[in-house]
């Protein structure tokens, strides 16, 4: 169910970091996000992807009010995160909650299951202890884990079932906002899947929106609803996850979906082992197959980005006004994207 206003929303969103370079040496710059804008809204899932080194970890501490961005705006259920009080941030962080990579780093050792769950009850509400048990059972339930495993410890676990957990901790306030920062990337495929199921269960049940953050387009195709392809900072390109896998309008987002493996593109390969080689192609949704764009080198550094596009140095369809023009994300064909040669490359 969707809102007029969104549950989340960033305008220009900033945040750099002052870094050390040596004795004798002027301070450098991290510019890990530079001008991030986007919305979400209640039971919603936006996909934030890119390669590592994009800003997507800076971004999910940004939302979950970790840090204070360095400018633009952040806005959550309608109240300015990015200035407010401490006491506002009090009152909101319960709304937002966050899914880390590693679910075996992210629960204490020393503490039993049931402990871990009762822990943000105990925190932030006036339950009674018993109350407090009473929801964390429910809730592991809820979550596909047994009544005989509340006390057993996370070493105790797979790593399919410690996510489970960690996803059960994540809900026991009942945020409207859920950021998910690789939650099956640590996994098994077979397990993944379980995991993605879950999430999409609980968002069906609970109305809750995901902030999904991935590198794997794969598994953002199974679950989100709008994705945002974020470069050194910046949003490249963002819109309805159909319309991003099938017709990918920038040059980054064609390279990352043309690098990502499925099984239609193995079984292709194995049989055409044996022919010359060709241009790589890419294939919609639709079974549509394009040219697409190989995506060479390294990204630039934060501390030295380039001038003009930040992508100009990797991308075939460079000019010399992307080296000293910054693109600006505008609408084309259904989508943003931020590139000075879109009609171009997809006339």
């Amino acid at each position: 169910m969707t809102t007029a206003s969104p549950l989340l929303e960033a305008r220009a969103l900033a945040r750099h970091y002052t870094v050390s370079r040596g004795p004798f040496r002027a301070k450098g710059l991290v510019r890990a996000l530079d001008g991030v804008s986007f919305s979400v809204r209640e039971g919603e899932t936006l996909a934030i992807v890119g390669e590592s080194g994009c800003g997507k970890s800076t971004l999910a501490r940004q939302v979950t009010m970790i840090e204070r961005p360095t400018s633009g705006e952040l806005r959550l259920c309608g109240e300015d995160v990015a200035h407010a009080d401490r006491a506002t941030l009090k009152r909101l962080r319960p709304q937002v909650q966050m899914v880390f990579q590693n679910p075996y780093a992210s629960l204490n050792p020393r503490k039993q299951v049931v402990t871990l769950l009762d822990e943000p009850l105990a925190i932030n509400t006036d339950l009674s202890r018993s109350a407090r048990r009473d929801a964390a059972r429910a809730m592991m339930a809820r979550v596909g884990l047994r009544p005989e495993h509340e006390r057993r410890y996370p070493h105790m676990f797979s790593g399919g079932q410690r996510q489970r957990i960690a996803v059960a901790r994540a809900l026991m306030l009942r945020p409207r906002l859920l950021v998910a920062d690789e939650p099956v990337s640590a996994l098994d495929v077979s397990i993944q899947a379980q995991v993605l199921n879950l999430l999409m269960d609980l968002q069906q049940d609970m109305g809750i929106a995901y902030l999904f953050i991935s590198h794997n387009l794969q598994v953002v195709r199974h679950i989100a609803e709008t994705v945002a392809v974020l470069y050194l900072g910046k949003i490249v390109e963002s819109g309805p996850k159909a319309l991003v896998f099938r017709r990918p309008a920038h040059p980054y987002t064609r390279a990352l979906l043309a690098s990502t493996p499925s099984l239609r593109s193995n079984r292709r390969a194995a049989a055409q082992s044996a022919a010359p080689r060709t241009s790589p192609e890419l294939e919609g949704e639709n079974g549509a197959r394009r040219t697409s764009t190989v995506l060479r080198g390294e990204p630039p550094s934060p501390l030295s980005p380039p001038s003009g596009c930040a992508f100009h140095g990797r991308c075939p369809y460079a000019i010399e006004r992307c080296r000293g023009e910054v693109p600006m994300l505008e609408p084309f064909d259904g989508a943003l994207v931020a590139c000075h040669r879109v009609a171009e490359i997809n006339a």
